[in-house]
């Protein structure tokens, strides 16, 4: 039966198998692109005319990291998630400690910063990634403001500061830089720039290859694919650790650049403002919550001045989903393909 399977005249006019993953030319495509970005923007602090657009837009790309989680888990599994300010101001506060408590200096603490947020990535994960929909993102707000608590707790203070926040003595050298350098947003750019990048690259490479497939195929019908034989809490897990480091670097950076964190970097507000970031930008890619974080920092800023943020931002909101269902990348991506036709007919 086998021989005359493979040698049916049905078989042999059939189109070849389509594969499943990441292929070579794929990788490598995709590694040409991050590389032309990536030099693109070194340009950035050469084009940007001032300090305080310079420190915008350095602000937006490390909430953009923070967005870039969130929109993963989102687009890959469906989940969406309020509790990664936990891993962003987790790493962040590690950062911190290390630096004020231990007198580490800012390498090895920046290390230390990102294992603290991987970790509390797991333990939050090995919690919540069995729930799903309104299920898992209440655990998730619950399990990160429930380190909120503990950080503004009197017992905590001589660690985290509690409301007052604390420190980062910048000592030592961060890939070179010292702490004088790194609080510049100009000179600290290409360092975020390029972790933001390779952060992105990462992610489109899982959702590219056969672990993004399995995602999806969970995101899809996860009963389902319990019964084809495949164990659904791994790559919910992995997923959402990965998500976690991501968000952590977010923190890592944030903290050597400010030279300080406060509670707010572990708050509802916070974790509010990267979740609007990447639904204004688009949870269906991964230009998406980049994009969005630009555009949040931006208008926050000008909403602020006006007097009336929360009005604004919330009005704003709307408007994006009413009219942008999709995001600024999927409004932008629905206008591309109405051009394309038209050019072709």
């Amino acid at each position: 039966m086998n021989s005359m399977t493979a040698t049916s005249p049905v078989a042999e006019h059939l189109p070849p198998a389509k594969q499943v993953g990441l292929t070579r030319k794929l990788w490598l495509s995709g590694a040409v692109v991050a590389i032309v970005v990536a030099v693109a923007g070194l340009a950035v602090p050469y084009v940007v005319p001032d300090k305080y657009t310079m420190g915008l837009l350095l602000d937006g790309i490390i909430l953009a990291l923070l967005a870039l989680g969130i929109g993963f888990l989102a687009r890959h599994l469906g989940l969406i998630s309020l509790g990664h300010t936990a891993f962003f101001g987790g790493a962040a506060y590690a950062l911190a400690i290390a630096t004020q408590q231990w007198g580490w200096g800012m390498m090895p603490a920046a290390l230390f910063g990102f294992a603290v947020g991987t970790a509390l990535a797991l333990l939050m994960g090995l919690l919540v990634v069995r729930a799903s929909g309104m299920g898992f993102l209440m655990l998730t707000l619950a399990l990160g403001q429930a380190l909120y608590q503990l950080c503004v707790q009197t017992v905590a203070r001589p660690y985290t500061g509690a409301y007052d926040g604390l420190q980062v003595a910048a000592g030592g050298t961060f890939v070179g830089m010292t702490g004088t350098t790194v609080m510049n947003a100009a000179l600290f750019w290409p360092v975020v720039w390029v972790v933001l990048v390779v952060a992105a690259l990462v992610l489109w490479w899982l959702g590219r290859a056969r672990f993004g497939v399995v995602l999806e195929g969970i995101r899809e019908n996860e009963e389902r694919m319990r019964f084809s034989g495949y164990n659904t809490f791994r790559p919910r897990l992995y997923a959402f650790v990965v998500s976690g480091a991501v968000a952590a670097l977010g923190g890592v950076l944030f903290a050597l650049n400010a030279a300080y964190v406060s509670p707010d970097l572990l708050s509802f507000t916070k974790a509010g403002d990267s979740l609007i970031a990447a639904i204004v930008g688009g949870l269906g890619s991964l230009a998406g919550p980049v994009l969005g974080a630009l555009v949040y920092i931006d208008a926050q800023a000008g909403f602020n001045s006006s007097g009336n943020l929360h009005l604004y931002t919330g009005i704003a909101l709307v408007l994006v989903l009413v009219f942008l269902p999709g995001g600024l990348t999927g409004g932008l991506g629905r206008l591309a393909r109405a051009i394309g036709k038209r050019v072709r007919r």
